[in-house]
């Protein structure tokens, strides 16, 4: 199968270097991908980066790229979707780094991709606790510390399907909706302590992650479905969670950027788009509802409506 088509920006990377001196920065999920890209630029824009992840190979593998180049990190292992883990966290990163100035809720669960119908309640808890539940309590546990010295950036990773879902991904898009609106009444609240709440929402990015979905999938990647007519690169993000952590996003809070290269604009086919969805014949397989009324006659789709 070919690869998706990928290439960077046409201009010249901009420099970043400055923006964020004297800054302590954590970054979760940063042992790869997208969080790793993150941590990556953070520090290329002086902070000082928690590196923290559940693997700790791939922590140490961040953390190693960001010294080789001149920059500060730590590796920190963690499985955040564990309350005592989130806890010892943030405590740990003081310790290590001083207290947190910019925290980047970037880890996420995707679970595994099938129908809506066969997902359980465990599968559904564990990804909530990564994607959603985490982000609102590592945010609850940095902000005393960015109120005591009189502000702060936390950037959420939310993502465009919680806009554009896709087939087998019901879990995943739930949380992904669940930041948004959590972003929003974080901003909100935080506000009044100088604590400025954004969130990023990547689309179509040639991360490992999605990469190795259209391989699962079977979709096409000869070219991709955007505006721009190529596949985002991880680096694209980071610079985006650069700009929105540092001063030069100083009068914006509460607000999504969307980094998709116009994917939520396309008209061109999503290669998810088939993908596990549910068709007539599957209805055959749907339990009959609570009290036994049949939902499932031919012709009519669960709760009445197609």
């Amino acid at each position: 199968m070919s690869s998706p088509h990928v290439s960077g920006p046409s201009q010249p990377a901009v420099s970043m270097a400055g923006w964020l001196e004297g800054t302590v920065a954590l970054v979760t999920g940063a042992g790869g991908g997208i969080g790793a890209a993150i941590a990556r630029q953070l520090a290329a824009a002086s902070a000082s980066v928690a590196v923290v992840d559940r693997d700790a190979d791939s922590a140490d593998a961040t953390v190693n790229a960001i010294v080789a180049t001149g920059g500060r990190a730590v590796a920190i292992v963690a499985d955040i979707s564990r309350p005592e883990q989130r806890r010892q966290l943030v405590g740990d990163v003081v310790a290590g780094l001083g207290e947190v100035d910019i925290l980047v809720n970037n880890a996420a669960d995707h679970g595994v991709r099938h129908r809506f119908l066969d997902v359980t309640e465990a599968e559904w808890e564990r990804i909530l606790a990564t994607n959603l539940t985490a982000t609102a309590f590592l945010a609850q546990a940095v902000a005393p510390g960015m109120a005591r010295r009189g502000g702060g950036a936390i950037v959420n990773l939310a993502a465009i399907q919680a806009a554009l879902p896709v087939p087998t991904y019901a879990s995943y898009v739930a949380t992904k909706g669940g930041i948004i609106s959590l972003t929003r009444a974080l901003a909100v609240e935080l506000s009044p302590h100088g604590i400025r709440v954004n969130a990023i929402a990547p689309g179509a990015i040639a991360s490992g992650s999605t990469v190795d979905a259209l391989a699962a999938s079977g979709a096409p990647t000869g070219s991709a479905p955007t505006l721009l007519g190529r596949m985002g690169t991880v680096e694209e993000v980071a610079n985006a969670c650069v700009f929105l952590a540092s001063d030069a996003a100083s009068f914006v809070t509460g607000t999504m950027l969307v980094v998709d290269g116009g994917r939520s604009l396309s008209r061109e086919p999503d290669p998810f788009a088939t993908f596990g969805t549910l068709t007539r014949a599957d209805t055959s397989t749907i339990p009959a509802s609570p009290g036994g009324r049949d939902t499932t006659r031919p012709g009519k789709a669960p709760g009445g409506r197609r």
